[in-house]
């Protein structure tokens, strides 16, 4: 039987089935990691500490995340670093996380997408046109030290 639990941000959905918890990214869109996204996937990883021995994270089909919100990372240079932040928070996160961590990749895996991706225990992906890179710095995205 399966669990639903229900977190902070609706475009990320979670359940917990037989010791493996889904975490489900989906904003319609092109599931832009802003503060709410990772906010809420930060809760799912919480539950799934104690929940499960597992964790699935899966984006939306043909997306499965084309990295930071762009509306935070060029509206200021302090909006973009403590986004930026959390960001690596979450890799370091799922990177450490006590319990085997596997990525859907159900399309699209750019910039942050594409990082958040190395930090998986392991990736499976779906054929087809996707993509999966780092563009920051063909946009001219100055990057961290």
């Amino acid at each position: 039987m399966s669990d639903h639990v229900t977190l902070s941000d609706p475009a990320v959905t979670m359940t917990v089935d037989a010791d493996i918890a889904t975490i489900r990214i989906d904003d319609g869109k092109a599931n832009a990691l802003g503060h709410g996204v990772i906010d809420a996937v930060n809760e799912a990883l919480d539950r799934a500490e104690t929940d499960a021995r597992v964790v699935c994270i899966v984006g939306r089909p043909g997306k499965f995340s084309a990295g930071f919100d762009l509306k935070v990372m060029t509206s200021g240079p302090e909006a973009a670093k403590a986004l930026l932040a959390k960001g690596a928070e979450l890799a370091l996160r799922t990177y450490e996380f006590p319990h085997p961590v596997v990525f859907g990749v159900t399309g699209h895996a750019l910039a942050m997408g594409a990082i958040w991706l190395l930090a998986a225990d392991l990736r499976i992906g779906v054929e087809g046109p996707a993509k999966i890179g780092m563009n920051e710095v063909a946009i001219g995205m100055p990057q961290p030290a």
